[in-house]
């Protein structure tokens, strides 16, 4: 058997599948919510930046995990509501609301790790610097009278 390609084949070789360009694929999109993820991480690793006061530490901390709990309100209740209505349509970068559902859950599994490692660290650095973080059971009926007026006023 001849392997050779006929003189025709070799004149006009069938062209292989060439890939989708890039301006045609759904790669070219970054995904809006792993994008605001990964904008949350920014966040939360300014709690990391030693160069910033404690308690600014301790801010950028309690931010990054706001975000997160709004986050989880708007932006995953919405795929959540897509997926039990059974929608399968891709996002324009190409991952269905349950695709997005899973990348979210490893996501968010590593910043919620590191958003915990944090807070050990900073709750160790605070003690030592002497400032303390009162629990509602900390407080007492007087600070709580005093403390409710404060806000209230």
């Amino acid at each position: 058997m001849n392997t050779q390609p006929s003189v025709i084949e070799a004149a006009h070789p069938v062209p292989a599948e060439e890939p989708t360009p890039l301006r045609e694929s759904p790669a070219r999109f970054m995904n809006r919510e792993l994008s605001w993820l990964q904008f949350n991480r920014r966040v939360m690793e300014e709690a990391s930046n030693r160069n910033h006061p404690l308690l600014e530490q301790l801010r950028f901390l309690s931010i990054s995990a706001a975000n997160l709990d709004e986050f989880f309100m708007v932006r995953v209740s919405g795929l959540r509501e897509q997926l039990k209505a059974g929608v399968v349509t891709p996002s324009q970068d190409g991952l269905t609301p349950a695709a997005q559902l899973a990348e979210l859950g490893k996501a968010v599994a590593a910043l919620t790790g590191d958003q915990q490692a944090r807070w050990v660290e900073l709750k160790r650095d605070l003690h030592e610097n002497r400032i303390h973080l009162l629990g509602p059971g900390d407080i007492g009926p007087a600070e709580r009278v005093w403390l409710e007026d404060y806000f209230l006023n």
